[in-house]
């Protein structure tokens, strides 16, 4: 009997999440630096009360639609997922292969 079940669907899927960090989608379109540091201070202010002691650490790459929110803890971010979701279209981020 082998004992690998890399392949069976659902056992590796724990992995293919980051248990805090969120992915924010349908964003408008942004691509002048002032325009993109007021997003980021924005989510920051959003997603400051389930960033704990070090706030919430935003990604926004230019000409994109979406941005990244970084939290200090896996219940903080389910918390923000139920309490942010009708605010921002929002799911957990998935790492990258």
């Amino acid at each position: 009997t082998s004992s690998d079940l890399s392949n069976v669907a659902g056992v590796n899927s724990h992995n293919s999440v980051h248990e805090k960090k969120l992915f924010v989608s349908g964003l408008p379109k942004l691509s002048s630096q002032p325009e993109l540091e007021l997003r980021v201070a924005e989510l920051e202010r959003a997603f400051r009360k389930y960033g704990g002691a070090q706030g919430a650490n935003v990604i926004c790459p230019p000409n994109s639609t979406f941005a990244f929110v970084e939290l200090e803890t896996e219940r903080q971010t389910d918390l923000a997922l139920r309490e942010m979701g009708s605010r921002y279209r929002l799911n957990r981020a998935r790492r990258s292969k």
